[in-house]
């Protein structure tokens, strides 16, 4: 059985049944024994047996349990919020008894359980919407993320491929400068080569003067 909400109507009897509240509170049996064994304490019913007889104020406190726990409350922050509760109800039976002209408490009929009902049940449809809006905006949220994500990967797709294209760049631009470096080297060689050659010309050439300076005047 789901423990999504779902319509269910409501017995004409003040008390129900264990399989009346499973089909109540639209829970299966496992989980409704789970709820009775935690939060027993809280309710007037605490035995989990098939022929359990659960009052209009246990019907009250399982349906705000399965509300608070639609809400993603933990067990123990329900039993502190199922604590304060009874607590609050306590004290205002205790000022209702120190009034002078206090009237006696009413015995809950078919009418008010059903509206007490109605109006948990109505309470766990708000809580439920919310989370479905929540859950809306999460996958909205979720949306936008990867659209993110798409864009980032994009950019950094264009940006791979601009320091690939700057890389590209530098390396023809060191292999122009090795080119222009050598051609460089090879041109002074040749200058150094040709230097070389003038100087021994000279050389040569001084030799020879001297020599006919020597036959003129030997």
């Amino acid at each position: 059985m789901s423990e999504k909400s779902a319509p269910y109507s409501v017995h004409e009897n003040t008390s129900q049944s264990f399989a009346e509240m499973t089909e109540l509170l639209d829970v299966a049996p496992g989980t409704l024994r789970r709820w009775i064994q935690r939060f027993g304490a809280f309710m007037q019913t605490t035995a989990s047996e098939s022929n359990s007889r659960f009052t209009a104020s246990d019907v009250e406190t399982l349906s705000i349990v399965r509300g608070l726990l639609a809400e993603g409350n933990t067990y123990e922050q329900i039993a502190h919020r199922l604590k304060v509760m009874q607590s609050a109800h306590q004290t205002q039976i205790v000022e209702n008894d120190e009034e002078p002209a206090a009237r006696p408490l009413a015995t809950p009929n078919a009418g008010q359980l059903n509206r007490a009902v109605g109006d948990a049940v109505q309470t766990i449809a708000d809580t439920q919407k919310a989370i479905l809006n929540s859950q809306t905006s999460i996958r909205d949220l979720l949306g936008v993320v990867v659209q993110d994500n798409f864009n980032l990967k994009e950019e950094n797709r264009k940006l791979r491929e601009r320091m690939l294209e700057i890389e590209r760049v530098q390396a023809e631009y060191q292999r122009r400068e090795e080119t222009r470096k050598e051609r460089l080297e090879s041109r002074l060689r040749a200058l150094e080569g040709t230097l070389g050659a003038l100087q021994q010309q000279v050389a040569h050439w001084v030799e020879l003067q001297r020599q006919r300076r020597r036959g003129w005047f030997g």
